[in-house]
């Protein structure tokens, strides 16, 4: 008998899915665009972005990696769940070591070259979280 219910599971995926559509977006439309902002509202926009997202990004990636650890252990770390809480925390660590910083270079103002990396190195989030949701998806309907 599996032990994660239902109500686990449709949580798991809900948030798997919402975070998805979220670093997609980030991905293809908000970093792009940085370049576009003018210098002399750079820091303001930046700002906004960064502190507007986290009400978005941080109550979700917590619910993520409290299921995906929970689910890991209610499942004896079963490798269904344990491949998601690895994938979960790679994107910890590319987020808190590698784009975190990177914003923290762009609170001074525009500056291309950080911005560029940033659009670069996120690509690491992204192929993680659709990884990460194909997993949970399959394993779901399976």
């Amino acid at each position: 008998m599996n032990p994660i219910s239902n109500i686990e599971w449709l949580a798991h995926l809900a948030t798997s899915w919402a975070l998805f559509g979220l670093i997609w977006t980030i991905q293809l439309s908000h970093y792009p665009s940085f370049k576009f902002v003018d210098e002399h509202q750079f820091a303001d926009s930046h700002l906004h972005h960064t502190s507007s997202i986290s009400f978005i990004v941080l109550p979700l990636m917590l619910l993520e990696l409290g299921l995906v650890f929970w689910q890991s252990y209610q499942s004896n770390w079963s490798w269904i769940w344990v491949v998601p809480l690895v994938l979960v925390l790679l994107i910890w660590a590319s987020t808190f070591f590698i784009s975190v910083p990177l914003h923290g270079q762009l609170e001074g103002g525009k500056n291309l070259d950080v911005i560029k990396k940033l659009v670069d190195t996120n690509w690491i989030r992204t192929v993680l979280w659709s990884i990460k949701v194909g997993w949970i998806s399959y394993f779901f309907l399976k």
